[in-house]
């Protein structure tokens, strides 16, 4: 399988090897503060930005790649004690870019970064919080609070509806066009499978 993304060098030799130490770096731009986090400890300096580490108290939901570009979800979120929340639950968010790389370090946990590669993007649906039961490095349970930003990725449910485009379509706009007909069940047919191969 050939890699389809803009691989940096570095990083591709990285993770060609027997193991690598992964970080996931998120971008979300809050409204009057954009955010730039990541999976370990300490910050990271990449693209001209400074990344904070929020370690395990931070949380990403990637969805597998969907095919034809249908919409799909995913989910970023930071879990803390509810004052340190508090300011945000009101935000208008809505829309904000939200972008999502993978990339690897040089040690397990570290922050000196080999390089990274965009693996989803989107803009925010919507915004919710949750509590959430957290262990500390005591090893005592504490409650803390997750505020969780949803994102779609890829084109809306009403763009997509006024973008569809079928044969009819063709044929109103261009009569006598039969390029068209070769695409009626095209996706169908491209998933079935057949075994034994006939």
């Amino acid at each position: 399988m050939d890699l389809i993304r803009n691989v940096p060098p570095a990083l591709l030799a990285a993770i060609s090897g027997p193991y690598f130490h992964p970080v996931v770096l998120a971008y979300l731009d809050w409204p009057g503060a954009p955010l730039h986090a990541h999976s370990n400890g300490g910050d990271i300096n990449w693209s001209g930005q400074t990344w904070l580490g929020v370690g395990k108290f931070g949380r990403i939901d990637i969805p597998e790649e969907a095919f034809g570009g249908v919409p799909t979800e995913f989910t970023m979120a930071i879990v803390t004690d509810f004052p340190d929340l508090e300011d945000y639950t009101d935000t208008a968010i809505k829309g904000a870019e939200a972008r999502v790389y993978l990339g690897a370090v040089t040690e397990r946990g570290g922050n000196q970064l080999i390089g990274a590669v965009e693996i989803v993007s989107g803009v925010a649906d919507a915004m919710g919080m949750t509590p959430e039961l957290v262990e500390l490095s005591d090893g005592s349970l504490v409650t803390m609070y997750g505020l969780s930003v949803t994102m779609t990725t890829g084109p809306s449910y009403r763009s997509m509806a006024a973008i569809s485009h079928s044969h009819e379509d063709q044929q109103r706009h261009h009569p006598g066009d039969t390029a068209g007909r070769h695409l009626i069940l095209a996706q169908a047919e491209a998933q079935k499978t057949l075994w034994p191969e006939p």
